[in-house]
């Protein structure tokens, strides 16, 4: 190797060892940065506009940093991988998401303080299956080869489902619904319910309860035939190196 190839090489390694310093560095500094940078994952709230969560977020924010007198921003993110790299990089010392995404997508060991999230003073929530009142649908066992209605970004109503039946007809439940639809909102899955779209649906009580505020003529059609309570339903951390 010539002596000026010798010397490319030992330049390149010492770029990439400063680089790689300046970046630990740098990421250091983010966590040190006494700002409150919140970001909520949009999609773990699907019954709720983005816009009413984004101004929720930011008035909690808001007030939390009126607190201890620093600034706050506040970023939404489409994606709950990108929310948790914001986080463990430091772009974002405040991370708001759904229970489930914590305890599957973050690290719990780099959680701090936080706070639950609650709709209408109530926390936690429960997991609903409902159905349509006098066709028979009174039980789990009748659902057998009938029509579901889930919501796309409900794992744990998902879970449930999968658990009743499993319990009641030691299947999963994609070989006991005849047809399963996917729906965006729970409101959606709802109003299908109710206009025989479907034969049963299954959502969270909260989002149930806001339908039933807007059209209270769902009470007379439909009917709660099993319940999982307890579930929570969202919640905000800081990161274990934010200085707050």
């Amino acid at each position: 190797m010539s002596i000026s190839r010798f010397c490319q090489v030992i330049c390149s390694c010492l770029w990439v060892t400063i680089v790689s310093s300046l970046s630990q560095v740098w990421a250091d500094d983010l966590f040190a940065v006494e700002t409150l940078r919140a970001g909520f994952f949009a999609r773990a709230f699907p019954d709720y506009s983005k816009e009413d969560l984004e101004v929720s977020v930011k008035l909690l924010s808001e007030e939390l940093g009126d607190t201890v007198g620093i600034k706050t921003t506040v970023t939404v993110f489409e994606d709950v991988a990108a929310l948790r790299q914001a986080f463990e990089k430091g772009e974002i010392n405040f991370a708001v998401a759904s229970s489930f995404n914590f305890a599957n997508e973050f690290d719990n060991n780099v959680l701090a303080d936080g706070f639950r999230l609650t709709v209408n003073g109530i926390n936690p929530d429960s997991i609903l299956v409902l159905s349509r009142k006098n066709e028979g649908l009174d039980t789990i066992k009748s659902l057998l080869g009938k029509r579901l209605a889930l919501v796309e970004t409900y794992p744990v109503a998902e879970l449930y489902i999968d658990f009743l039946a499993r319990s009641n007809f030691h299947k999963d439940f994609r070989s006991v619904f005849n047809v399963i639809l996917w729906e965006k909102k729970a409101n959606q899955a709802i109003l299908k319910l109710f206009f025989g779209q479907t034969d049963v649906a299954c959502v969270y009580q909260n989002a149930y309860k806001l339908a039933i505020e807007l059209n209270p003529q769902l009470l007379t059609k439909l009917q709660i035939i099993s319940q999982l309570d307890g579930i929570p339903f969202g919640g905000g951390y800081f990161h274990k190196k934010s200085p707050f």
